[in-house]
């Protein structure tokens, strides 16, 4: 099983039931988040938590869903 490399050398294995996009919309949000605060990022924060939710609704997760 490849290993996946985090930021401050942290390995963590590939999660299996993560499909690949919602996997590279968590990279996205995390690089987003070493950037200073400012309306852009607020914006493309933003714009990536509503893919975040699109990609999670897709493979069957109740995230997000009401109780």
């Amino acid at each position: 099983m490849p290993t996946v490399f985090r930021p401050y050398g942290r390995v963590m294995p590939p999660a299996l039931d993560m499909p690949p996009a919602l996997d590279e919309i968590n990279r996205r949000i995390r690089h987003l988040m070493s950037r200073p605060a400012d309306k852009r990022r607020a914006e493309e924060y933003t714009r990536l938590l509503v893919l975040w939710a699109e990609a999670t609704a897709g493979n069957g997760s109740d995230w997000g869903k009401a109780a």
